[in-house]
């Protein structure tokens, strides 16, 4: 929410965060409610929006941001040429086990969608956008973030969330999701069995840069019959083993 004393720059950005954060096309009105703005003050920067190519109006005075910031947020994506670097080894697992494999990148704790390679089995409130900010505690990607936190770290975070069930899976009992990331730490890698997305089951594994810190994850997501029979093999091995090799 914006406040009084914000600076014309830090509100123009709380509007695009909070026009990026809908589905849908928002009213002037809309705007100003959410932000506690002033509707001259919401318009004055829907105007230098749209001056600049960032944001349009339909013929019903509604409000939407235009591909232009989405080029811009493209090219910050690949900063350091993250995404030239890792994609050939996302289409490599993709062509390997014939499924999708997402990468994830941390951002002052929280858990962002950046791109997906390989066979997409998302439909309906499971397809992922670029941009889109992962839950922790029921996300694989967000499990591998959490076991990076030191115990105190982790403890606190865990007992300041609310904890709402996405799927009948989702582990909401506080204790649990303890036990559960410190598995996470021993095995190496995360799981959210249908715990975000009931038909989508993840397995996670940590994206380390050059200094050896996680910066983000290869999310492999899948169908439940196919999870199992991943898991009952020599999948998660496999996986480790050849992020290793690639250095990653």
């Amino acid at each position: 929410m914006a406040a009084s004393g914000e600076s014309t720059m830090q509100r123009t950005f709380s509007v695009i965060e909070y026009m990026s954060g809908q589905r849908r096309k928002v009213s002037l009105q809309e705007i100003a409610e959410a932000l506690s703005l002033s509707g001259a003050a919401v318009q004055r920067l829907l105007k230098g929006l749209m001056d600049l190519g960032y944001a349009e109006q339909d013929e019903n005075k509604r409000y939407y941001l235009s591909y232009k910031i989405y080029k811009v947020a493209g090219k910050a994506l690949n900063r350091d040429g993250l995404l030239r670097e890792l994609i050939p080894y996302m289409n490599y697992f993709a062509l390997r086990y014939g499924f999708e494999v997402g990468l994830t990148a941390f951002n002052d704790g929280a858990i962002v969608h950046i791109l997906n390679v390989g066979q997409n089995i998302n439909f309906g409130k499971a397809f992922l956008r670029p941009g889109q900010i992962f839950p922790a505690y029921c996300s694989a990607p967000g499990k591998i973030y959490l076991a990076q936190l030191e115990d105190g770290a982790l403890k606190s975070w865990i007992a300041d969330q609310v904890l709402l069930p996405h799927t009948l899976r989702t582990i909401v009992d506080k204790e649990r999701l303890y036990e559960e990331i410190l598995r996470t730490r021993e095995r190496g890698y995360s799981v959210s069995e249908g715990e975000l997305y009931d038909v989508v089951y993840a397995v996670a594994f940590p994206v380390h840069d050059q200094d050896g810190c996680v910066l983000g994850t290869f999310n492999f997501r899948m169908l439940p019959e196919v999870y199992e029979e991943n898991m009952r093999n020599s999948f998660t091995e496999d996986v480790r083993k050849a992020m290793i090799n690639f250095g990653l």
